[in-house]
């Protein structure tokens, strides 16, 4: 227990918590689908598949806690099979916001209310599955893991890992959802709605058509 008690457990979650605001600000699959419903359905929605994220990397942290990372390096194939679903699943959004350029049918409104009453959980789910099928989230809270906590760690400690990386991922990824569901986002993305929405299927494809790639010249 002294790790958990002492000024060790501190400095391990404080770097823990800086690496984890660092990934959040870094480009990425989980950035733009927050992006791309907050812009595209409002704040509820952006909000809501930032929550999403949240419990996807909620899950990741839990099975790295867990060891799901020795299992991928046991046995490659799960995590390539994982990585092929979430580049398929990219691909799919970045088909689905191509269309919406096509047709400009895509709905918006600054305050979320957008649709049917299911938008909010297929908000969530949209950013959990983005999430949920990159096994690149595992690998993360593993090296994480390994290189800052050590391995006697109590049990508490990773505990505290595990909430801490959740409630940041709330945060960051609402904080996302506010800011890009905006009055002037929304509005700087209703007068360019067709463009941007192709821009961002570009950008869901790429980053598919990257992850595909990646996946399977490692294989």
């Amino acid at each position: 227990m002294d790790a958990w008690l002492g000024p060790d457990a501190l400095s391990i979650l404080s770097a823990i918590a800086a690496i984890r605001i660092a990934a959040w600000l870094t480009p990425g699959p989980n950035m733009l689908v927050v992006m791309n419903a907050s812009v595209v359905a409002g704040r509820r929605a952006g909000i809501l598949t930032g929550w999403g994220v949240a419990f996807g990397g909620l899950l990741w942290a839990t099975l790295a806690v867990a060891g799901v990372s020795v299992l991928f390096a046991a046995v490659p194939q799960v995590a390539l099979a994982l990585r092929l679903a979430g580049a398929a699943y990219l691909l799919w959004l970045g088909f689905k916001s191509f269309r919406s350029a096509l047709v400009g049918s895509a709905p918006s409104h600054p305050n979320g209310t957008v649709g049917e009453r299911p938008l909010g959980w297929r908000a969530f789910r949209t950013g959990f599955l983005v999430t949920a099928t990159n096994p690149k989230a595992a690998l993360f809270y593993g090296s994480i893991l390994t290189t800052f906590v050590p391995v006697d760690a109590p049990s508490l400690l990773l505990v505290a890992i595990v909430l801490m990386s959740g409630t940041i991922g709330i945060v960051t990824y609402t904080i996302t959802g506010v800011f890009f569901s905006a009055a002037p986002i929304v509005r700087f993305f209703e007068a360019a709605r067709r463009p941007i929405l192709a821009a961002m299927g570009a950008l869901f494809c790429g980053l598919g058509t990257s992850v595909a790639w990646n996946a399977l010249r490692r294989a």
